[in-house]
């Protein structure tokens, strides 16, 4: 049988080019470790323990989100208070059909979904209301749009938390029962769930 795998993090979603202008405005860059507390998958699907990120958080005023690890491509999501959340889905064949052996093949739906909480430090009021001078800003003290960006908050004071998971299901009518270690194949388990939870802070833009 052929198998046909896909890594980790292998997401399929609208992109944008390095030469393109990057859209919203930038919430800040951020550095995060990932330690893995669930690994269902097994070696088919290569996932490092623990997982080191440097990225991009964007942000629009419509609530829409942007986020680009550094060196790739930039996905869209959703802000929500002090949250974003990505999202991906796609298919693709682990083992494929023969119709001399009457066999349907194996493909699968992978889901992959980022959440990140993003933690900005009060900066003292001034005697108008706004922040101090010395910090770069005047009147309202700003949101997470600009946090640590032109606050001028230390970057590495902003705290990021949250999670990846990746979650890996037969397509109905699938016959994945050969892609399990059972029988040879590169899965530990059909359905497979690979999740980490992220703790990191803010870092000077790239």
């Amino acid at each position: 049988m052929r198998w046909i795998l896909l890594s980790l993090m292998a997401l399929s979603c609208a992109c944008w080019g390095e030469d393109e202008e990057a859209p919203g405005e930038l919430v800040g860059s951020f550095q995060a470790l990932g330690l893995m507390v669930e690994q269902s998958c097994g070696a088919a699907v290569p996932a490092p323990d623990p997982l080191d990120l440097k990225f991009d958080l964007r942000s629009e005023s419509n609530g829409r989100a942007y986020w680009r690890l550094w060196g790739g491509a930039m996905f869209a999501g959703i802000e929500k208070g002090d949250t974003y959340t990505f999202q991906t889905s796609q298919s693709w064949m682990v083992i494929e059909p023969d119709r001399f052996r009457g066999y349907v093949g194996c493909s699968v739906t992978q889901r992959d979904v980022f959440t990140f909480e993003v933690s900005v430090p009060e900066v003292e009021a001034g005697l108008d209301g706004g922040v101090e001078d010395d910090a770069g800003v005047h009147g309202d003290a700003g949101t997470e749009a600009d946090a640590g960006v032109d606050t001028g908050i230390d970057p590495t004071l902003v705290l990021i938390t949250g999670s990846q998971t990746t979650e890996i299901v037969p397509l109905t009518g699938a016959d994945c029962t050969p892609a399990v270690a059972a029988l040879g194949g590169p899965f530990l388990s059909l359905p497979c769930r690979v999740e980490y939870v992220l703790s990191g802070n803010g870092i000077a833009p790239d």
